[in-house]
């Protein structure tokens, strides 16, 4: 056998393939339907390489590069445009070349050549302006208060990316408009405050100017309402805030001018430890060289642990990436980390005040301490604080509850560990006094002990009063903070990545073999979302999902499970409620559970009509489905497809514009997104649910609808509607489409029922006198002008279903009032008990 000739024989057959008159067409409808961005590019590089080769004074960085000098003192008018048009090194034109071709080509794409042109060189070039002249401002009038380094030789046409960037941002839709905002003006402004190279200030005001220039050149206005944002992304935000405001300074603070206000070389630079010729130890900074008789000869004591201060970004990364699944652990270790971040400024700030410390800091440090120096530290103390408030004020979004007993297991790991590693190190130390210089006390040693559990980098120097001057001494100096470090980020690990650590995760895969193996109603799969409690009946096949708010336990529909119908659930269940201190309260369920507890003399109101379909039966023909049929020939004239799918076949493209629909849907309502029995994206990924998706010839996805199995004693028996959302510019009468479409895959496999759900609070009988009827109607029409769904019921009456009551159960009228804030908390969880309360209160005012 040949084996060597196995490349040859794969190259032979891949140039015969090679089709040459195919790549030159691809290039030239690229060439066509992006020139300016080719243009510029090319132009960039050709630039860029003749400068790399030529750099004298008559061509070369001179002529392009923009200052304060060359543009008001030479007269170089030029200078904000050419410095557009070059970079430094070959590294920022690799970098450069790629965002060139997907950010201006994606403009150029959306807005066109001439609006991308205006954006790229004519706010690119008032962004150089800009920066030189404030730079310059601060340089004359603020020697000792700059924000940035000077304007020097400036090549910014990163700030001309950023500027044409957040021009097309105003052409795009809610979703990404938000995203590359956000993440814009965060990213330049860690530049600024970290690195604080002149060219980060351009940048800055390439953002902000292509805000500015956006809506000028026909994008969207900005308006002063407030803008809606799922769960999802919410976390999403959340998750990279706290991402990027732990790596982001960690590397951005290593390069630049290190004249960033936020420079971690200023506030926790790397306290190393030097040996002077005579073997005293002494700590330098870059500021200051504390207990060190002179510096040149130092010879730095190297540690084998100096990794050790990667484990608190690892820790906020972990947290990161809890906050992103909804865990509500990563987000309370998240403040954490930044509290103790703000307690570290604050220590900081108090011996960089102090006398003993403005003794041994230099001149220059000293003379800038009542202005840029104390500007630091405070911004320093606000970032962190700022953090730890919007993770706080934020943490409705972010719901899922570890166990009890995974939070114990983490904080009984802490604890054990901080003591264990203390106990250790005070031994040690006294046993090592000789090596430590000078010979610490008893007392001393006591005194700095908890600061042998954080990396000695994030110590302030000043706080050390003895130094390790021994192998012994180094191994009680720098292991403490070691095995702390790797065993917070081990637990925190196990804490955040571990399914079985999440609250009620074993029960809930229970409560799902007993729903798939025995049935429930139509509602019963919603049991299964993240969030619901549960109780199970004894030696019965059957269970109650509820949640508990208000010291209220409201059910998620009725029983489920083979022994559902048996009266001994119900009556076990209100026992159980009993012996916790619980109202119950039975929402959203069918005639059958009512009848068993109205003879108890509960009391019942109508919350809901569920539409039911039977798909066997089911045809678009008809004078009162004269809709369906509009909008499926419709669709077909557009080249609209339906797509039956599920969210793990679903391309990564494919997701992207499902959360862009979503988006789009949930920015345009005027109160958050509910929860409860309405699902949201969270609820799509779920192997077991299915999706209908509209999709243009191109493959943009218009409008999208999930749906629920339903199972019955036998097995799959349908689906119940329940995501339903669309595009802005989506056809009208798409939801109608993709209906009709589910209700013709649904006849072909067979299934016996459909649902078109029941909308919370829709029909209520309030001419019944009933109080209880009377409260969920005035709620029912408050939330109307927010939700509509009133008229998503009504909607569904073009399908002629069959409609069934579902009904609330409350034991007596007395538990009206607690009920109605506990149904209102259900579905706005991030809603205080105290508006909650205000709100039941305005809703049971009598109307004027």
């Amino acid at each position: 056998m040949n084996i060597g000739g196995r490349p040859g024989v794969a190259l032979a057959r891949l140039m015969a393939r090679f089709n040459p008159r195919l790549v030159l067409t691809i290039i030239t409808s690229g060439v066509r339907a992006h020139p300016f961005a080719i243009a510029i590019c090319a132009l960039t590089v050709t630039i860029s390489l003749a400068a790399f080769i030529e750099t004298s004074s008559d061509w070369g960085w001179d002529i392009l590069t923009s200052d304060d000098e060359q543009l008001f003192q030479q007269g170089r008018w030029w200078t904000p445009v050419t410095s557009l048009l070059a970079v430094n090194d070959g590294a920022e034109l690799a970098l450069l070349v790629p965002l060139l071709l997907i950010v201006v080509g994606s403009a150029e794409h959306l807005m066109g050549s001439v609006r991308t042109a205006i954006a790229y060189l004519g706010g690119g070039a008032a962004a150089s302006i800009a920066g030189v002249s404030v730079s310059f401002l601060e340089q004359r009038y603020l020697p000792t208060f700059t924000v940035t380094a000077e304007a020097y030789y400036t090549l910014a046409p990163m700030a001309a990316v950023f500027c044409t960037a957040m021009t097309m941002s105003s052409f795009t839709g809610t979703l990404w408009r938000r995203r590359m905002r956000v993440s814009a003006t965060f990213f330049t402004l860690l530049l600024v405050l970290y690195t604080g190279r002149a060219e980060d200030l351009i940048f800055l005001f390439g953002v902000l100017i292509g805000l500015a220039l956006g809506p000028l050149l026909g994008g969207k206005r900005p308006g002063f309402t407030v803008i809606r944002s799922s769960h999802h992304e919410i976390r999403v935000l959340l998750a990279a805030i706290v991402a990027a405001g732990s790596v982001g300074p960690a590397i951005l603070s290593q390069f630049g001018s290190k004249e960033g206000l936020l420079s971690l070389s200023f506030i926790f630079s790397r306290n190393d430890i030097y040996l002077t010729d005579g073997g005293l130890p002494c700590i330098s900074t870059y500021s200051t060289a504390l207990g060190c008789t002179e510096l040149e000869g130092l010879v730095r004591q190297t540690s084998a642990t100096d990794f050790v201060d990667l484990a608190p970004i690892a820790v906020a990364l972990l947290a990161a990436w809890g906050i992103w699944r909804g865990r509500r652990a990563g987000l309370w270790i998240a403040i954490a980390l930044n509290m103790l971040m703000l307690v570290g400024v604050v220590a900081t700030v108090a011996n960089s005040v102090s006398l003993t410390n403005l003794e041994a800091l230099d001149e220059a440090v000293v003379s800038s301490l009542p202005g840029k120096h104390i500007v630091r530290l405070v911004l320093s103390s606000i970032i962190p604080l700022a953090t730890a408030l919007t993770l706080f004020l934020l943490r409705g979004h972010v719901r899922v509850s570890s166990a009890h007993r995974s939070r114990r297991r983490y904080l009984a790991t802490l604890a054990t560990t901080a003591i264990g590693v203390l106990i250790f190190t005070a031994a040690g130390q006294l046993l090592a006094a000789q090596q430590f210089s000078p010979r610490p006390s008893p007392s001393a040693i006591l005194a700095e002990l908890p600061f042998r559990l954080i990396p000695s980098n994030y110590v302030p120097p000043d706080i050390f009063t003895f130094l390790p001057d021994g192998p012994w001494a180094q191994i009680f100096w720098y292991l403490p903070s070691t095995v702390f470090a790797l065993a917070v980020l081990w637990a925190t690990a196990r804490l955040l990545l571990s399914h079985s650590s999440v609250s009620g995760a074993a029960q809930r895969q229970r409560a799902r073999q007993v729903l798939e193996q025995g049935g429930g109603d139509t509602f019963s799969f919603m049991t299964t979302w993240a969030g619901n409690l549960y109780w199970f009946a004894p030696n019965l096949d059957a269970g109650i999902a509820f949640r508990v708010e208000a010291g209220v336990a409201v059910t998620i529909g009725g029983p489920f499970g083979r022994d559902r119908n048996r009266p001994e659930v119900t009556t076990g269940f209100l026992r159980y409620c009993g012996d916790n201190g619980w109202t119950p309260l039975f929402y959203s369920v069918d005639d059958r559970l009512r009848l068993e507890l109205e003879g108890h003399g509960w009391g019942a109101a109508q919350v809901a009509s569920e539409a039911l379909l039977r798909p066997a039966e089911w045809t678009p023909s008809g004078k009162k489905r004269q809709d369906i049929r509009t909008a499926t020939n419709r669709a077909a004239r557009e080249g609209l497809t339906a797509l039956w799918t599920s969210w793990a076949d679903l391309s990564l493209i494919q997701r992207e514009q499902v959360r862009n629909v979503s988006e789009s849907w949930v920015s345009g309502k005027k109160f958050p997104e509910m929860g409860f029995t309405l699902g949201g994206m969270d609820e799509l990924t779920d192997p077991a649910v299915r999706l209908m998706l509209a999709v243009e010839e191109s493959g943009r996805v218009q409008a999208v609808t999930s749906w629920l199995p339903i199972y019955g004693a036998d097995g799959l028996e349908g689906y119940i509607l329940d995501f339903m959302r669309r595009d802005d510019p989506a056809m009208n009468g798409i939801i109608e489409f993709l209906l009709g479409e589910a209700a013709e895959h649904m006849k072909r496999d067979g299934l016996a029922v459909m649902s078109l759900s029941g909308a919370p609070l829709a029909v209520t009988d309030s001419s019944s006198g009933n109080a209880t009827a009377r409260l969920l109607d005035r709620i029912g029409s408050a939330l109307e002008p927010a939700y509509g769904f009133r008229s998503l019921h009504a909607f569904k009456r073009k399908f002629q279903p069959e409609f069934e009551p579902r009904w609330l159960l409350y034991p007596d009228a007395t538990a009206l009032p607690i009920a109605g804030i506990a149904l209102t908390r259900c579905y706005l969880p991030q809603l205080t008990l105290r508006g909650a309360a205000r709100l039941i209160r305005e809703l049971r005012q009598p109307e004027s």
